[in-house]
């Protein structure tokens, strides 16, 4: 029902023309460091935003940017597309007061997709600016419900709270609409590439399609959405003991001794990052 209601409803936020500008131009191994800045500054509000995030301490960049064709070389074509992305995703979270604390649920997406880079960074998964992507896309499902249907998702986050059941299980259990599949069509009508959609469906349970082609991408969300639910309890509207597929192992090529590492590793980048975060 609700997925038949994304591509007609007006509450749900589509990227505007300059966002999709800036991925289709960022995206492009063409593309040069003077057009995308060119494409950039047609927003000015957008590039003061870009310049004050690229200036956090997660980047830790030794003086500071002021220029956005700086920020473009040094930190990368994809990063500031990233950026871009997330000052969108930002903006839609707040485009309507519901009854759930989006700075909340905007926290647990920023820190999923921080968690989900040092993953790949740590497991050697090169494409660590198209996780980082993923991790901030991951939940944007519930995105969808809160704005379409915000008692919906208010009632089963408090189902979740009252009962400790992870919030994705209980939408499995009533057999309805999950977050994740509403999430992967609404990626789907904003013409994402397919990795990403794959991984909004399968973020919660990868086993579900050890068989994508993306199944490393899916894996690193999971690992980084549980470690991100662990650092801020309730801040994805879900609670209880948080799911850890078993498939992630075999998929990483990690075992279960390295959770402590990966958790130890999560503390340091936590606090480095409270100015993305927050």
């Amino acid at each position: 029902m609700i997925k038949e209601l994304l591509d007609v409803v007006s509450e749900i936020p589509t990227p505007d023309a300059l966002i999709q500008q800036i991925i289709s131009t960022a995206s492009n191994p063409n593309t040069s460091a003077k057009e995308l800045e060119r494409v950039i500054s047609m927003d000015v509000g957008l590039s003061t935003k870009i310049l004050k995030l690229v200036n956090s301490a997660y980047y830790g960049l030794p003086r500071k940017i002021t220029k956005l064709s700086e920020a473009i070389v040094i930190v990368g074509f994809k990063t500031v597309r990233n950026l871009a992305l997330s000052i969108f995703t930002y903006s839609a979270l707040h485009s309507k007061a519901t009854f759930i604390d989006h700075d909340k649920l905007w926290s647990h997406f920023m820190l999923t997709s921080i968690f989900a880079e040092q993953v790949a960074k740590n497991i050697g998964f090169m494409n660590r600016e198209e996780v980082f992507l993923a991790g901030l896309m991951h939940d944007v499902g519930k995105l969808a419900i809160d704005l379409i249907f915000p008692t919906y998702i208010l009632e089963l986050s408090k189902a979740s709270k009252e009962l400790r059941i992870p919030l994705f299980k209980i939408e499995y259990e009533l057999d309805i609409e999950s977050h994740t599949e509403i999430g992967a069509e609404l990626l789907r009508i904003w013409k994402f590439p397919q990795e990403y959609i794959d991984v909004a469906y399968l973020h919660q349970k990868p086993s579900l399609n050890p068989d994508s082609p993306f199944i490393e991408m899916c894996c690193i969300v999971h690992l980084a959405n549980l470690y991100s639910n662990i650092f801020l309890p309730g801040s994805s509207l879900s609670y209880g003991n948080y799911y850890l597929d078993p498939v992630i192992f075999q998929i990483l090529g990690i075992k279960p001794s390295s959770l402590q590492l990966f958790y130890n590793d999560f503390e340091r980048v936590y606090e480095r990052s409270k100015d993305l975060i927050f």
